[in-house]
């Protein structure tokens, strides 16, 4: 055999060895393309797992909320307060949003009779505080075209108070003129 021949093999066998190695490295690459995908997927379920588990406490806990909120809300209504409405936030952490405008508030003096009359009802308490402090602030608090226009308590890790103000409101009144018909009118002489 010649050198010629020699140099064929050789390049044959490289050529060999190099497609050899191709096919290892392609091979190696899929598998490790499939564990990369089943991670993925077994983190993005378990993801979801934890979300969907976060979301079940986090209605457990709205649940909660929501019964220290209607034992507390007789005690709101005696110091003056109207419950308007009341949205839900479910998220993290979740949220009570509670609006009231003040219809009849109470003097301080009767305010902290209320309180200490009540004071095992931990979130009527808070209630009653912050609405009475906020109302009184709200009436303090002048905006240009602007008059108070209630309450946002917010529920939630840290609970928040939002004062609104808004356009006053007009009541247009005209008069009323009953107009009777020639048969059923006075004659007017």
């Amino acid at each position: 055999m010649g050198i010629f021949d020699k140099a064929k093999e050789a390049t044959s066998s490289a050529s060999m060895k190099a497609a050899e190695v191709k096919n290892d490295v392609a091979a190696k690459a899929g598998e490790l393309k499939e564990q990369a995908s089943a991670k993925a997927t077994a983190l993005k379920d378990s993801a979801t797992q934890k979300g969907v588990e976060l979301l079940e406490g986090a209605v457990a806990k709205v649940k909660d909320t929501m019964r220290d909120f209607n034992s507390a809300l007789p005690i709101v209504r005696k110091a003056g307060y109207t419950l308007q409405g009341v949205s839900v936030t479910l998220g993290l952490p979740p949220q009570v949003h509670a609006d009231f405008d003040a219809v009849h508030p109470l003097s301080d003096e009767a305010v902290q009779e209320l309180l200490a009359a009540n004071a095992e009802n931990k979130l009527a308490v808070v209630l009653v505080k912050c609405l009475s402090r906020a109302q009184r602030l709200q009436n303090n608090i002048q905006f240009a075209g602007m008059a108070p226009r209630g309450m946002t308590v917010e529920l939630g890790l840290i609970p928040t108070l939002v004062i609104r103000f808004g356009a006053p409101l007009v009541v247009d009144i005209a008069p009323v003129v009953t107009v009777l018909p020639a048969a059923v009118a006075p004659a007017v002489e």
